[in-house]
């Protein structure tokens, strides 16, 4: 697969930490370049690019961008492009906020917020690099939507709701990028072994007195009939291999990766 993806510039947006930097790393073993973003601090900045210039060939930029106000998601899609005048190859949209909070107390600008960072953000990124995709008859879409997108839990209205219109807008790219090579598909993790999943682990911990591992255990045990968290690898190599040639008729799907709870 190192050889299908070589040359390819990927942006990973949520690249800095848990799932996104996973899928920075495995598209960068496989070749790509990578347009990095997310939260981190300015003088860590130069150790994280670090990280991968040392590992890898590929040419690795970090561009700063703000996702919560559409004005600046428009800027941060204009850097890149600025960066990369021919568009990139492979677009990642993977930052995303947990929204989460029981529905007669939550906050309107909490729910504003989820949706522009996990559905508007998508689609105005995709937006600006669809056209490049299109012209040069390859282009690969990866919106990470979430088990929630396809099933529910209390105190998650936004963050489901916005998962799932993640969906439906994947659906609509894949149609529209069908007869210029160009797929979409959405991948739904379920509970992964990556800071936003974990920090229910460890409220979980918080009110019972046992120990992180203790409560990873039992929260795993509950929430999966494999009885374990997501590795953070699973994840990022199914998003490579969905960028592959080979995954070329794959398109406009909601892909679980969830160790079987939707099974139930």
């Amino acid at each position: 697969m190192a050889e299908t993806l070589k040359g390819k510039v990927a942006l990973v947006t949520g690249s800095t930490t848990g799932i996104g930097k996973g899928i920075a790393h495995c598209l960068a073993s496989k070749g790509c370049s990578v347009v990095l973003t997310g939260l981190i601090e300015e003088s860590k900045i130069e150790d994280f690019l670090q990280e991968f210039t040392s590992k890898y060939n590929g040419e690795f930029k970090f561009i700063p961008g703000d996702f919560l106000e559409t004005t600046k998601t428009e800027q941060f899609a204009k850097d890149v492009l600025d960066a990369y005048p021919d568009g990139v190859d492979i677009l990642v949209n993977n930052a995303g906020l947990p929204g989460r909070g029981l529905l007669e107390s939550f906050p309107t600008e909490v729910w504003l917020d989820t949706l522009a960072v996990n559905l508007t953000a998508p689609f105005i990124l995709t937006r600006a690099f669809f056209p490049s995709m299109k012209k040069k008859g390859w282009g690969r879409v990866i919106n990470m939507a979430s088990q929630m997108g396809l099933i529910a839990d209390p105190g998650k209205s936004a963050y489901c709701a916005s998962k799932a219109g993640l969906i439906g807008f994947s659906r609509v790219v894949a149609i529209e990028g069908a007869r210029f090579g160009v797929t979409c598909n959405a991948v739904c993790p379920g509970y992964v072994d990556a800071p936003m999943g974990l920090s229910q682990v460890e409220k979980l911990a918080s009110e019972t007195g046992m120990t992180v591992e203790e409560s990873k255990a039992e929260f795993a045990d509950k929430r999966t009939p494999m009885g374990r968290l997501i590795p953070i690898s699973e994840v990022a190599e199914l998003i490579a291999f969905l960028c592959s040639d080979s995954a070329s008729s794959i398109s406009g799907t909601p892909i679980p990766i969830d160790a079987a709870n939707m099974a139930r």
